[in-house]
């Protein structure tokens, strides 16, 4: 069985707190990239795609791992495996949450 997912146009400047969205992909979604969430693919996994479920009412965004060529198809529907956790892109929801914890932790260490 699969998901329909549809790759998100232009989010290459997105920034994330764990360095790039496949650490940021792996650390929340608890599981080490491999190959590439397409159902059909069989090449490594290269990066963290921004993607929204496909037929939704859900407009989150979501990071999944991709190899370069299906990344590239921005605005298209990929068919990924159902055992690939769509990880929230929001970093409120993760990585900027933590990284908040983190940095009022440190300050309290130090007496600011």
């Amino acid at each position: 069985m699969s998901i329909e997912v549809i790759n998100l146009i232009n989010t290459s400047n997105k920034k994330c707190y764990c360095k790039t969205w496949l650490e940021h992909w792996e650390k929340f979604g608890e599981q080490k990239a491999g190959l590439c969430a397409e159902v059909s693919c069989q090449k490594k996994a290269i990066v963290g795609a921004h993607v929204q479920k496909s037929d939704s009412s859900d407009s989150s965004w979501y990071i999944i791992p991709l190899c370069k060529e299906h990344n590239n198809l921005f605005g298209q529907k990929i068919s990924i495996k159902d055992s690939i956790k769509l990880v929230p892109a929001n970093k409120q929801k993760t990585c900027a949450k933590k990284e908040v914890k983190y940095i009022i932790k440190t300050r309290k260490r130090f007496g600011h």
